[in-house]
């Protein structure tokens, strides 16, 4: 029988098998899609991580300069009572200027014992959306920041 080209080739069923396959493996235009599916995720939690730990720490530092300029406002009370005013109004303008939502419930405590007189600010982590709103753990919920500065005594 003379060879036909219009005629259709049939060939033996296992080796019509094994063609997709090598065509499979030499085609590269899934690939990408599969490296993404896997990649994009990690590489999103990771931008999350940045996010949610970089503004924890402004976060942070902000109530450190908080607490380190009450403090130093505190000096110039000559009792208590004043310095305890000067501390909440160095308080309140920082409040003004603090990172995140929620700088109103900044609770602030003083203290004096031996010359020396110490503010603590404390802020809840809940109080702002941000962190709420973060799948990753974060270092604590309250953020606790502490200034001690020398005072005169009589």
């Amino acid at each position: 029988m003379p060879y036909d080209s219009a005629r259709p080739v049939t060939r033996h069923p296992v080796t019509r098998s094994r063609r997709p396959l090598a065509a499979l493996r030499r085609h590269q235009a899934g690939s990408s899609l599969i490296e993404a599916a896997f990649a994009l995720p990690l590489l999103i939690l990771l931008l999350m991580g940045i996010l949610a730990y970089g503004n924890w720490f402004m976060t942070a530092h902000s109530l450190q300069q908080a607490a380190n300029d009450a403090a130093r406002a505190s000096v110039a009370g000559l009792n208590a009572t004043e310095r305890r005013t000067l501390v909440d109004q160095s308080v309140v303008a920082a409040r003004a200027a603090f990172p995140v939502a929620g700088a109103q419930t900044i609770a602030v405590s003083t203290g004096e014992s031996s010359g020396y007189y110490t503010v603590t600010l404390r802020y809840t982590l809940a109080s702002a959306p941000l962190f709420a709103a973060m799948p990753l753990p974060m270092p604590g919920n309250v953020l606790e920041r502490t200034a001690v500065v020398r005072i005169a005594t009589q």
